[in-house]
């Protein structure tokens, strides 16, 4: 449910564009919002980065499953490398390498916080 409610917000409050249309950073392209995915830079398994507003973002498609399977030396994908270069530039390099810290944490949630999660994310219908 939380990972539904942090969609829901992340759609709500995204900038519309071009027919109601979402801006993927990655692609540098509009797409209708059902092709576009909240995206984690840092793997969801990660629990302390999970829902981290650094971590999570409206990426497309295209790159969230089509460029994740394109090799480039050095990176997991070309999704990652350019998530990685977005992300460095978006938030900077001293908050990235926290959020990279913030990662190797173990954190493990309870009923609560996932509760706290949803109240934070719901959206009015």
């Amino acid at each position: 449910m939380a990972d539904y409610w942090q969609r829901q917000y992340l759609l709500k409050n995204a900038e519309r564009k071009y027919y109601g249309k979402i801006y993927c950073p990655l692609k540098k392209r509009l797409y209708h919002e059902s092709r576009m995915h909240v995206a984690h830079f840092i793997d969801r398994s990660r629990m302390c980065t999970r829902y981290h507003p650094d971590n999570v973002h409206l990426i497309s498609e295209q790159s969230n499953v089509w460029d994740a399977r394109v090799q480039v030396e050095g990176y997991k994908s070309r999704h990652h490398k350019e998530y990685e270069e977005y992300l460095k530039e978006k938030i900077g390099e001293e908050k990235f390498e926290n959020l990279l810290e913030l990662s190797k944490q173990n954190c493990i949630f309870v009923k609560e916080d996932y509760i706290e999660l949803i109240e934070k994310y719901r959206v009015d219908e």
